[in-house]
């Protein structure tokens, strides 16, 4: 049985994907290059997020440390989420 929903749920008008609970992503499984690609960007975006987190921790923002902390988080599991996708379709 195929866990992921074969449809793309838009996000709410102006949501950031960030802020958009899991559940509520759906992956397109019939191509495997836009979950390559959506997996690709946020990985991009965890990287860039964690960048951030660390300028602004040594700068002495702890709270807008902790907010790109925790977004960084939300596009890691989007990351992963959408690389379970490419490997359930058998790659590119």
């Amino acid at each position: 049985m195929n866990p992921f929903p074969k449809r793309v749920t838009k996000a709410p008008s102006g949501a950031a994907v960030s802020f958009m609970p899991l559940h509520e992503v759906s992956i397109p499984l019939d191509k495997s290059v836009t979950a390559e690609y959506m997996a690709n960007h946020a990985r991009q975006e965890f990287f860039r997020s964690l960048s951030i987190a660390k300028d602004m921790r040594r700068k002495g923002d702890h709270e807008g440390a902790a907010f790109f902390l925790s977004d960084a988080a939300e596009f890691r599991r989007i990351f992963a989420a959408f690389r379970q996708a490419v490997t359930v379709m058998g790659g590119l």
